[in-house]
């Protein structure tokens, strides 16, 4: 008698899949299962995982947060909505999410969605699921980029893969848990030098488990760059060039104690050694060389970050390259798979501004994340160029901005490459 084959995911994990599925398609960037415990303690939290996460982008590039949890049981024993409203109200504060979502197996009567609304709890049935879905066709883009029942699959295996890994296994954790409690500033920054580490791990070629979970890692880290750059260019509207420029490297610079209350600390350390060094009897060279060994500075590439972002606030439609640059890095270093006709048009991926926006990122991270530029070309070779799309020259205030340039950025990286 063959051996009885079991399905690995449970109906939960199931049902978790098919809501980031949908959200995703209803334009926002999405995840499941990010840990709570990793970042908060299990002193405060008494469950594992937050079963989804939404970020939406509005005109202004602004960033809103949506929570969701989904319940697949229908017995005595399954939770009740009333509970799990009331649990999802005091989760969206922890988060610091706009609204949550719950999705149940069960009916949903009108007394409890009216619960809901003034809890800034949307709540559905599986029914309802089943609407939006169709209502999203989404027949032919199933289990696609980072979404879906073996994109969940894959993922748990680069966790097993990476458990004992000194660099592996806390890259796995700062991944699905502490870069999405960070400000945009902080993961911009702390996610370049993982990925820059993950870089020097990855050898095209080789299939193994461990390069596996690299691309995995990699294809994660990079998404999540995106998405933390996106948000940050938001600021650039409202600001002049020299004024964004500032106020990046301001923000860049900070740690885990703000760059100005460093900057304080710094002059009464200055004061102390000073003191020090003159009770000392020290040269005034070596008191003056002293000087500033506290003051906060941003990294080597913030300018060049800030040039990168002014560029990147003339494109349009940008509020969708997150989510653009998810699909196509998870489905082509992450699985290893050409991207699907119907993926490639419901994303407008031929789009000559979502080809450029790539191309200027691609750059500025050979120079400064150690993307190896075939890794660059698999990222740019997934926004196909429109057949005979003209090559425009790039106008002189494209090039002098601020005065900053890219290293490695041609002006030919402002346009559709061919």
């Amino acid at each position: 008698m063959p051996p009885v084959k079991t399905d690995p995911l449970t109906p939960g994990d199931r049902l978790e899949c098919r809501v980031g599925q949908v959200w995703f398609w209803e334009g926002y960037f999405t995840r499941v299962g990010i840990d709570l415990i990793s970042y908060y303690g299990a002193e405060l939290i008494q469950v594992t995982d937050l079963d989804l996460l939404a970020i939406g982008l509005g005109p202004g590039l602004e960033s809103h947060r949506t929570i969701g949890e989904s319940k697949s049981g229908t017995g005595k024993s399954a939770p009740k909505p009333l509970d799990r409203i009331v649990w999802l109200r005091g989760l969206q504060e922890l988060v610091g999410a706009e609204r949550a979502e719950l999705t149940v197996a069960s009916s949903v009567t009108p007394r409890t969605r009216e619960l809901g609304r003034h809890s800034r709890v949307s709540v559905e049935s599986i029914n309802d699921l089943q609407a939006r879905e169709a209502a999203l066709n989404l027949s032919k883009l199933t289990d696609l980029g980072a979404h879906g029942p073996n994109a969940l699959l894959l993922r748990r295996t680069v966790k097993i893969v990476s458990k004992d890994d000194p660099t592996l296994g806390p890259a796995f954790k700062f991944l699905t848990s502490t870069v999405w409690f960070l400000d945009p500033f902080a993961a911009l920054k702390q996610s370049l030098g993982l990925l820059e580490t993950l870089c020097h791990r990855w050898t095209p070629g080789v299939k193994d488990d461990e390069q596996l979970a690299v691309r995995w890692l990699i294809s994660e880290t990079l998404s999540i760059w995106v998405l933390n750059l996106v948000t940050i260019v938001g600021f650039v509207r409202p600001m002049d060039p020299i004024a964004f420029t500032s106020f990046l490297r301001e923000r860049l610079a900070d740690g885990v104690v703000p760059a100005q209350r460093m900057r304080q600390l710094s002059r009464d350390f200055d004061k102390f050694i000073s003191g020090l060094l003159a009770a000392a009897k020290a040269s005034p060279e070596v008191r003056t060389e002293a000087m500033g060994a506290f003051e906060p500075s941003p990294p080597e590439w913030a300018e060049s970050a800030a040039e990168l972002a002014i560029r990147l606030s003339r494109q349009p439609a940008l509020r969708d390259l997150p989510r653009q640059f998810d699909l196509v890095v998870h489905e082509r270093l992450a699985r290893g798979r050409d991207i699907s006709e119907a993926a490639e048009a419901q994303l407008r991926l031929n789009d000559p501004a979502a080809r450029s926006s790539v191309s200027l990122i691609a750059a500025f991270l050979r120079s400064f994340g150690s993307l190896k530029g075939d890794l660059s070309e698999l990222l740019i070779a997934g926004f196909a160029k429109p057949v005979e799309a003209p090559r425009e020259p790039v106008p002189q205030h494209e090039t002098e901005a601020t005065g900053l340039t890219l290293p490695g950025l041609d002006v030919a990286d402002n346009v559709a490459e061919d």
